[in-house]
């Protein structure tokens, strides 16, 4: 409790010495924009443009994922075919070799 005190006095010291920097620029005829509600819309903005490359990064692994689940299923698919492929000879003179001896 008293850390979160802590930050919310320094937190409240620094705005105020944002608010009377700005007062103190304006008054000078230089700008009118430093204050914290212009500091507290750029952070929100910042954020928003943080969670939309957040969310690209996201969809991009998950792109990134399926296509190595494709690969991944083509190549079992491969392989196996290619085994079905070499034992087929096999299979063949062992199913000719049991109807031989079946009759």
């Amino acid at each position: 409790m008293k850390v979160n005190q802590n930050i919310n006095t320094l937190v409240e010291t620094a705005l105020s010495g944002l608010d009377n920097l700005g007062f103190q620029l304006d008054a000078m005829g230089i700008t009118s924009q430093v204050n914290r509600h212009t500091l507290i819309g750029y952070v929100m903005a910042e954020q928003k443009h943080l969670e939309g490359e957040l969310d690209s990064i996201k969809a991009r692994a998950v792109t990134a994922q399926v296509k190595v689940e494709k690969t991944i299923n083509n190549v079992e698919a491969l392989v196996n075919n290619g085994v079905d492929l070499a034992l087929k000879p096999a299979k063949f003179v062992t199913s000719t070799l049991k109807g031989f001896v079946g009759k």
